[in-house]
């Protein structure tokens, strides 16, 4: 009799530790401790969608320890981010082990031996991330329990540790050579400003501008670790894009050599002229959805959001991917379709409702005027020297990796590139 006792007591206690408190959105609530983990598919863009279609705009989803409240309307998206109790971030495992990133303000060559490594490193992180890392993100008890050999042989913990630590000297071997040949007169670049500023701030009680480099270091990290991969993954998305539209390709160049003389490289002078490419760059990011739910917020007190309220620590996504299919808002949301970002007029509409590839609100992405920037050189340079198409006999798939969950990567694909006369 006591042990059944003990049994129906310690159901209880589990039952009450992992129910679904009241006033949260209808959702997937799934198991004890496991929470709703769909047997059908690993395809998150696919999960989202179907939970959408069940629960609507705003849904629950629990899986693992965390509590995920995702936001699919626009509107809604944009009035909760912009709510000041909505600015935290949930503990994810992952977000503590990628710290440092890339180096930056300095150029390498294509072929350059260090920077290879650095880019199939910074891939590799991003792949393990990807994967097997989640189980820690959701279960982060694991990560206490476990032995760091397990950590090691299953999860690979010190390989992406290894290659941050290689990130990180890397840039700290950048710093101490722009240390040496400073010129407080004539900055180069934003470690030669940020150098100036230490010695400006010695002997004061500013924390912000360490000597030991720990706050530069992250900050490149900040501006590049999050900047390489979505803009070479956009134009990877740019050139299929346009190798299965022809005629889209066609239309862009055209405009391109009617701005730009033949002999001399586009510059961002050249940007208000080029309206239509730049249509085909915002389509680009909407059709791609690189970042379809975008990163992660989390409540920082109890907030009331619609008629639901969410506790406090609730970690939001706000699904981007729905917003760019979402017809309010595009006409041919399944479609590439660069005419989605004109105006009647032919002038192009940079800032559209429905459209948050670089998330909204007080935590929108600060490097969206650099990433715009970067996509509008690359592309029109590239296009105005080559016509892209696919292989003979051949064709490229436009359908996202679906065993790349978090980013939206497009799978491997071969292109011909045909220099232009």
């Amino acid at each position: 009799m006591l042990t059944w006792t003990l049994v129906v007591l310690f159901l209880s206690l589990i039952y009450w530790l992992t129910r679904k408190p009241s006033g949260l959105p209808p959702g997937r609530w799934g198991l004890p401790i496991i929470g709703y983990v769909p047997l059908y598919t690993n395809n998150t863009r696919k999960i989202i969608s179907d939970l959408r279609e069940q629960y609507g705009d705003i849904f629950t989803w629990k899986i693992g320890s965390h509590v995920f409240v995702g936001l699919c309307d626009y509107e809604l998206i944009k009035t909760t981010f912009n709510r000041p109790e909505c600015q935290g971030r949930p503990y994810l495992f992952s977000f503590d082990m990628v710290k440092y990133h890339e180096n930056g303000d300095i150029r390498y060559d294509t072929d350059d031996q260090e920077i290879i490594k650095f880019n199939a490193n910074l891939r590799q992180n991003i792949e393990l991330v990807q994967g097997r890392i989640q189980i820690l993100d959701l279960f982060p008890l694991l990560v206490k329990i476990l032995p760091r050999f397990v950590l090691e042989k299953v999860f690979k913990v010190n390989v992406i540790y290894d290659n941050m630590e290689q990130f990180k000297n890397l840039m700290l071997e950048t710093i101490e050579a722009h240390v040496k040949t400073l010129d407080l007169d004539n900055p180069k670049d934003y470690i030669d400003a940020y150098l100036i500023e230490i010695q400006k701030e010695r002997g004061s009680h500013s924390t912000i501008f360490k000597e030991d480099y720990v706050n530069l270091v992250i900050t490149l990290s900040d501006f590049f670790g999050a900047g390489s991969e979505t803009t070479s993954s956009t134009i990877r998305w740019l050139i299929a894009l346009l190798a299965t539209h022809p005629e889209i390709q066609r239309k862009m160049q055209k405009e391109i050599d009617e701005v730009v003389p033949r002999d001399t490289l586009p510059s961002l002078q050249d940007k208000e002229r080029l309206p239509y490419t730049e249509a085909v760059l915002l389509e680009v990011m909407r059709y791609s959805s690189f970042v379809p739910v975008g990163v992660l917020h989390a409540t920082t007190e109890e907030i009331q959001v619609g008629k639901y309220r969410l506790p406090k620590n609730t970690a939001i996504f706000a699904s981007a991917r729905s917003c760019h299919r979402d017809r309010k808002y595009f006409e041919r949301p399944e479609e590439f379709y660069p005419e989605h970002f004109l105006d009647k007029n032919g002038k192009v509409i940079t800032k559209k409702d429905g459209f948050l590839p670089f998330s909204l609100g007080r935590r929108q992405c600060l490097g969206e005027s650099l990433a715009r920037m970067e996509l509008f050189l690359f592309a029109t340079c590239l296009f105005q020297k080559f016509t892209a198409s696919p292989p003979e006999g051949d064709s490229i798939s436009l359908e996202p990796d679906p065993f790349q969950p978090i980013l939206s990567f497009i799978p491997p694909y071969e292109v011909v590139l045909t220099k232009r006369t």
